[in-house]
């Protein structure tokens, strides 16, 4: 019995400890995460919270035109990293800034983070389960607005 009561207080040490870890994974700042690495959408949210006013802070939607014209993460850039001139577009981005590269599932933007590093940009993270992931947490997206149709005659 007295080793069921030592098990009992370890795990009610542990959880505790345990949440604690779990919190201050979602809460890093942006100084804490690696660059050219994943984030999860809670880490994203607190990037954005964090560096959504500095101007070296840009959030790429690599998305076709046709796809980020549904729904996109607020001030997002679309880059369509399927485009002939993704490039040549990437290439007029300030190389020292802090990018928040995104897509529908997180390939495309993974992608785009990684041709970003070759091209020689600092800081650069992918939204790992892309739109998808952050619709799926309840995070908040931008729509289109919905037009009326034209009256008739």
């Amino acid at each position: 019995m007295e080793n069921q009561g030592s098990l009992k207080n370890a795990t009610c040490l542990q959880l505790p400890i345990m949440a604690l870890c779990l919190f201050l994974s979602f809460a890093a700042p942006a100084a804490d995460l690696a660059p050219f690495t994943d984030i999860t959408p809670s880490q994203a949210a607190a990037l954005i919270k964090e560096k959504g006013a500095d101007p070296l802070f840009v959030i790429l939607d690599v998305r076709t035109a046709k796809e980020f014209s549904t729904c996109w993460i607020k001030g997002a850039l679309n880059i369509d990293i399927k485009a002939a001139d993704f490039k040549e577009k990437v290439e007029k981005l300030d190389r020292s800034g802090i990018y928040l590269a995104y897509c529908k599932g997180g390939v495309r933007s993974a992608r785009a983070m990684n041709l970003m590093k070759e091209a020689g940009f600092k800081m650069v993270f992918n939204l790992v389960g892309g739109l998808m992931k952050w619709q799926a947490e309840k995070l908040p997206l931008e729509f289109a607005p919905i037009l009326a149709d034209p009256p008739l005659g």
